[in-house]
C-alpha cells in the first residue's frame, strides 16, 4: 500500500475508538496501526517508543507511515522510536502535528484512496478546516524556528565521535550566547540545549557536523561549539585494549591485584507504579531529586558530564509530561523516560556511542537513587577485590582505598568507570561472568591474565607489579638539595591512588571538585565529611586545602556570582569568598574540623594583595576559636603576576607559597589557557614564566615555595622550574614515577 496510518495514543480505549471510526470511512482498504497505553497489557494511561516501534515495523511494507499523536508526551515518544528505527524505516516516517480524531479521518480517508504519505499528512493537518469554518475561526500557526543565518562545517576530531563529554561541553558552551543553535549530521539535526539529542545524532569520529546558528550572537557561538567539536582530546578514551584475553575476560584498567574476591551486590527498589493524586508535589520532588542528583555527580569531569544529562530537556520533558498528563509516579516516569533515551543509544551503529548508553543509565539511577534510596554497592570492609554487574561511573570514583581490584561482569575498556579506575590506579578486569565468584583470585588488568584460587606463590607473583607501585617521596639533587614530589588531589580516589604511589604530601586538595554545579550551599557537616573522605589517605603527611576557588571555568551556582563578560578576570577565588563571608568562615571550620589530626595548611587561591591573605587569616583565627584549635599555616597561591611580582610585601602575611603555573602562564603570556586558536601561548616553560618562579623563589628567601600547576607534572618543564629554585613539585599521581625516573637519572 502507498501509505499506512498509526495511531499514537496514551489511552487504548480512545485509540481502539478513533481506530473504529476511521475503518467506518475506510473498510479494509487501510493499512492501519495502533500504539497506546502503557504497562504489561496497556491498560495504563502513557505511551511506550518501543510499542510504536514495533507498530511502526508492522507497516513496514507501507511507501509511507503517518504518525498521528493525541499529547504532547506522545510527540515525544514517537520522536524516540523515530531514532530507534532503522534508516530505511525512519525514511518512510512522517509524524504529523495534526488533531487526533479528526485528523485520523481525514488522514485515513486520504491513505485509502491511494495518496502519498505527504499528501496525506497534508490533509490530516487540514482535518480541523470544516469545524473551523463552521466556528468562524482561524488556525493560528505556531511562528517557525529561525532561520540559519551561518552554517559553519566541522570534522569530529574525537575518535570516538560525539558521545557524553563533547556533547555536555557543547550544551554549556551554547548557553553562553544569545543565539538559536542546532548541529546537523547525516540528514538529523539536533537542538543544542540537549546532550541527549546531540549523542542520538550518532556522530562518529572523523565524519562531519554542520553548526546552524542564528541570532545576536551566532557568530562567536558557532566558533565556540566548532573549537569543541575539533578538538582532540588529549587522551582517547579506548586507550586501553579492549581485545579479550584467551579466557575471555576483557582488560579494563591495567595493574595486578590478588586477594580475596567479595560480591558487591546492588540494592534496587521496587519502582512504584501507582497513580499519583497530587501531581504537582510529585514534579516538585523529581525537581528536587534531579537537583540532588546534579549535585552529587558534580564532582568529576566524567560525572558532571553524566550531570549534564540531568538537565537535558529530552529527558525531563517526557518525564514531567508523564506526571502531569497522566499521573505516573515520578520514579517510574523518570525510569521509563530514561530507558528510551538508552535505547536510542544502544541501537546506534558505532559500539563506542552505543555504550554511552551506560551513562544515561547511571545517571538516570542517581535520581532513583534520591527518589527511592538504595541503588548503592555493599562494599567490604577489610581489602579485597570486588565482583561487581557492572561498575558505574559514581561507584568507581567513589571506591575507598581497601579495593585491591574489580572483576566486572559486563564492564568495558572505554566506559567511564573504566576511566576513572585507570585514574585512581584499581586493576580491573570486564567480561567477568563467574558464578559463584572464586574466594580467592589474582588477575593482570592489562593482559586479562586470571587465575582462581591461587596458591601463595602466584599471589606473590601478581602483587609484584603495580601500576602505582610506591617510590621514594623525594630525590636528592647533584648540589645535596632534596626535590620533594608531592600530589595534586580532587577526591578520594585519586588521594588513594596518590597515597600508594608514595607522594610526600598533598600539595594541592582541590575542595572545589566537590562542590561545582551546586545550585544549594553544602553545610558545614557535609563540608567536613566531604573533604575528611579525601584527605584520609595522608594522615601522617603534610596536606595542603586549598579553599573553594570559584568563578570563571569553575561554577558554583550556591555563591550566586554576577555573570561576568571576562570572568577569568573577575570575582574568582578570594575575590569571591571574601564576598561570601559567612560561608567562607563556615567552609574555613569545616576544613579545620576535617583536618583534626592532620599535617593541615591551608591555601588562598587567586591572591592579589597583602590585604586579602590578612581578611583570610582573621576569619582563619575567628574559626581556630569556634572549633577549639590552633590555627594551621596559611599560604598564598601565586597565580597573579603582581603576586609575584610583590611577594616581599605577601610575606608577613604569608607562611608558604604556592605556584599556580596553569594561571600564571595564562595572565603572563595574555592567552586564555582554553584558547582552541593560541595552543602555543600555554607554555608555562616560557622564559617569562620562569623568570617569574625564580623570581618568587628569591624573594620569598625562607619561606617555602612549591609549584601545584600542570607543569610540574611535565619533566621537560619540571627541570626549568628545578633550576629556577623549586624544590617541591605538585602533581597527579600518574605523574610521580615519570618525574621520580627523570630526577633519579640525574641525581644518581
Amino acid at each position: 500500500m502507498a501509505t499506512g496510518l498509526l495511531l499514537v495514543s496514551h489511552s487504548a480505549a480512545l485509540a481502539r475508538a478513533t481506530a473504529e471510526l476511521v475503518r467506518q470511512m475506510t473498510g479494509d482498504r487501510l493499512a492501519l496501526a495502533i500504539a497506546a497505553g502503557a504497562g504489561p497489557d496497556h491498560a495504563e494511561l502513557g505511551t511506550d517508543p518501543l510499542a510504536i516501534l514495533a507498530a511502526c515495523e508492522e507497516l513496514a511494507g507501507c511507501e509511507g507511515i503517518v504518525v498521528l499523536m493525541d499529547l504532547g508526551s506522545a510527540v515525544l515518544s514517537a520522536e524516540m522510536a523515530r531514532d530507534l528505527a532503522d534508516d530505511a524505516l525512519r525514511a518512510r516516517l512522517h509524524l504529523a502535528p495534526a488533531p487526533f480524531v479528526e485528523g485520523a479521518l481525514a488522514a485515513g480517508v486520504a491513505a485509502a484512496a491511494g495518496q502519498a504519505a505527504d499528501r496525506v499528512a497534508a490533509e490530516a493537518l487540514a482535518g480541523l478546516a470544516p469545524k473551523q469554518d463552521a466556528l468562524g475561526t482561524q488556525e493560528h500557526a505556531a511562528p517557525p524556528s529561525p532561520a540559519a543565518t551561518l552554517t559553519r562545517a566541522v570534522t569530529l576530531a574525537d575518535p570516538n565521535g560525539l558521545h557524553l563529554r563533547p556533547a555536555a561541553r557543547c550544551v554549556e558552551a551554547a548557553a553562553r550566547f544569545d543565539a538559536t543553535l542546532r548541529l546537523r549530521h547525516n540528514g538529523r539535526v539536533a537542538p543544542l540545549d540537549s546532550p541527549t539529542a546531540l549523542m542520538a545524532l550518532g556522530a562518529k569520529g572523523g565524519t562531519e557536523v554542520t553548526i546552524e546558528a542564528s541570532g545576536p550572537e551566532a557568530e562567536p557561538a558557532a566558533a565556540a561549539l566548532a573549537a569543541i567539536l575539533a578538538e582532540r582530546p588529549a587522551e582517547p578514551h579506548a586507550e586501553t585494549p579492549s581485545k579479550a584475553s584467551s579466557g575471555g575476560f576483557v582488560p579494563m584498567s591495567p595493574g595486578r591485584a590478588a586477594g580475596p574476591v567479595v560480591a558487591a551486590l546492588r540494592v534496587h527498589p521496587p519502582v512504584p507504579e501507582t497513580t499519583v493524586v497530587d501531581r504537582t508535589a510529585a514534579l516538585t520532588r523529581l525537581d528536587e531529586a534531579l537537583a540532588a542528583a546534579r549535585a552529587a555527580l558534580a564532582g568529576d569531569p566524567i560525572l558532571a558530564a553524566q550531570a549534564a544529562l540531568l538537565a537535558d530537556p529530552a529527558l525531563i520533558g517526557p518525564a514531567r509530561a508523564a506526571i502531569e498528563a497522566d499521573g505516573r509516579h515520578e520514579a517510574a516516569a523518570w525510569r521509563d523516560a530514561i530507558a528510551a533515551a538508552a535505547a536510542s543509544h544502544e541501537a546506534l551503529d558505532d559500539p563506542y556511542l552505543r555504550a554511552r548508553a551506560r551513562d544515561l543509565r547511571e545517571a538516570g539511577d542517581a535520581v532513583l537513587r534520591e527518589l527511592l534510596g538504595g541503588f548503592g554497592l555493599d562494599l567490604p570492609a577489610k581489602p579485597a577485590i570486588i565482583a561487581v554487574d557492572e561498575l558505574t561511573a559514581a561507584e568507581a570514583a567513589s571506591l575507598p582505598p581497601t579495593i585491591l581490584g574489580v572483576l566486572d561482569r559486563r564492564g568495558g575498556p572505554t566506559s567511564h568507570a573504566a576511566i576513572l579506575l585507570r585514574a585512581a590506579g584499581i586493576p580491573a578486569l570486564g567480561g567477568v561472568a563467574l558464578d559463584p565468584p572464586p574466594s580467592r583470585a589474582a588477575f593482570d588488568g592489562a593482559t586479562g591474565e586470571f587465575v582462581a584460587e591461587p596458591d601463595a606463590a602466584t599471589e606473590a607473583r601478581f602483587r609484584a607489579a603495580d601500576l602505582l607501585a610506591p617510590g621514594p617521596a623525594s630525590v636528592i639533587l647533584p648540589g645535596g638539595e632534596a626535590l620533594e614530589f608531592w600530589a595534586n588531589v580532587a577526591g578520594p580516589a585519586d588521594a588513594a591512588a596518590a597515597a600508594r604511589a608514595g607522594a610526600f604530601g598533598v600539595g594541592l586538595a582541590r575542595t572545589e571538585m566537590l562542590f561545582l554545579g551546586r545550585a544549594d550551599m553544602p553545610g558545614e557537616d557535609e563540608q567536613e565529611a566531604r573533604v575528611g573522605a579525601m584527605i584520609a589517605p595522608f594522615r601522617g603527611r603534610p596536606v595542603v586545602v586549598r579553599l573553594l576557588d570559584a568563578g570563571a571555568d569553575k561554577p558554583v551556582p550556591f555563591l550566586a556570582l554576577a555573570s561576568e563578560e571576562n570572568p577569568a578576570l573577575g570575582v574568582r577565588g578570594v575575590r569571591a569568598l571574601l564576598r561570601r563571608p559567612d560561608f567562607c568562615a563556615a567552609h574555613l571550620r569545616a576544613l579545620l574540623r576535617a583536618g583534626a589530626g592532620h599535617d593541615l595548611r591551608i591555601m588562598v587561591p587567586m591572591v592579589t594583595f597583602a590585604a586579602e591573605l590578612r581578611a583570610i587569616r582573621d576569619l582563619l583565627a575567628a574559626a581556630a576559636r569556634d572549633v577549639g584549635c590552633e590555627p594551621p599555616p596559611l599560604g598564598a597561591m601565586i597565580e597573579v603576576p603582581a603576586a609575584a611580582l610583590t611577594v616581599p610585601d605577601l610575606l608577613a602575611a604569608s607562611d608558604f607559597f604556592s605556584i599556580g603555573t596553569n594561571d600564571l602562564t595564562q595572565y603572563v603570556l595574555a592567552a586564555d589557557r582554553g584558547h582552541k586558536d593560541l595552543p602555543g601561548f600555554a607554555d608555562a616553560g616560557h622564559p617569562a614564566v620562569i623568570g617569574l618562579c625564580a623570581r618568587v623563589c628569591r624573594d620569598a628567601g625562607a619561606v617555602p615555595v612549591s609549584v601545584c600547576g600542570e607543569a610540574a607534572g611535565d619533566p621537560s618543564t619540571a627541570r626549568l622550574l628545578v633550576e629556577a629554585g623549586i624544590r617541591k613539585l605538585s602533581m597527579g599521581a600518574a605523574r610521580l614515577s615519570a618525574l621520580r625516573a627523570a630526577f633519579s637519572a640525574s641525581a644518581s
